[in-house]
């Protein structure tokens, strides 16, 4: 007894050593979960084979053992699921395939269990309910997916089934062209308030021109803004007009230059555009 005390004494300080320094074991040591996992797994090989040897109640043992191992182990809660509807126990296995798809809701075995089931026992609308889940998980032209498929003919619920994903697909299209017309509606404002900035940044230093042709550009655009539009319109007057008397101004400059150089018919022609400017003025 005293040399077993006496090795503990030595041992504490190194045992108090590695809780300061908050030990952690190497990544290499596997974990309790996994050790579970992997058991469970063995056990589910193991009632696999005791079920294939016609060993119901075997197999049902060592799936329970595995299914406590590892309770989100999908497989095997289908598994008990089968066992069970095997000896006639329908609630449970009803019960078993249920808690499968609530450990994974794409886990298609089990609907596929649950639709047969609910259809032997004459329940339309869970089996319905079932295929239906079936067929829309699955995958076009698969075995199963084209035996869904045929159930639900069966059952008189294929052309409502498939008026619903019509509808389902229809209602997708529809947001999503929404959502791109609403798009395109942002990217035209943005692109017409763009040109806005430009035009009025132009008026603002005296291009009277570049002002113009920007607003033109905008009530091109005919963005669905209507406050820009009402803006985009004034400012277009208010260039418009300075560029015509900016243009009837130069082309009565030239005129005049022209007429010192005795070149009468050029000083007739920019006269000419001179008093067309002007009057386009007074008609603005």
């Amino acid at each position: 007894m005293k040399v077993i005390l006496a090795l503990l004494l030595c041992f504490l300080p190194f045992l108090s050593a590695l809780a300061e320094k908050n030990y952690t074991p190497p990544d290499n040591i596997t974990t309790a979960q996994e050790l579970l996992a992997r058991d469970a797994k063995v056990y589910r090989d193991q009632g696999y084979r005791l079920q294939s040897m016609g060993d119901l109640q075997g197999a049902l043992m060592h799936y329970q053992k595995a299914y406590e191992m590892d309770p989100d182990f999908v497989e095997v809660a289908n598994d008990i699921g089968v066992v069970y509807e095997a000896l006639g126990d329908e609630e449970r296995a009803l019960e078993m395939y249920r808690q499968a798809v609530e450990i994974d809701p794409n886990y298609l075995g089990a609907y596929t269990n649950l639709a047969f089931l609910y259809e032997k026992r004459g329940d339309v609308q869970n089996a319905v309910k079932y295929w239906t889940k079936r067929y829309e998980l699955g995958r076009k032209g698969d075995y199963w997916w084209e035996v869904s498929r045929q159930h639900l003919l069966k059952l008189g619920a294929y052309p409502k089934i498939r008026k619903e994903m019509l509808e389902k697909k229809a209602a997708v299209l529809s947001r999503e062209l929404i959502y791109r017309r609403e798009q395109e509606r942002f990217d035209l404002i943005e692109e017409a308030q763009l040109h806005f900035e430009v035009g009025n940044q132009a008026f603002i230093e005296g291009d009277y021109e570049v002002a113009v042709n920007e607003c033109k550009t905008i009530l091109s655009l005919n963005p669905p803004d209507e406050e820009l539009k009402n803006k985009t319109r004034v400012l277009y007057q208010e260039a418009q007009k300075l560029y015509l008397k900016q243009q009837a101004l130069v082309n009565t400059k030239d005129a005049l230059d022209y007429i010192n150089n005795e070149d009468y018919l050029s000083a007739a022609d920019k006269l000419k555009s001179s008093l067309t400017a002007v009057f386009r003025i007074t008609q603005e």
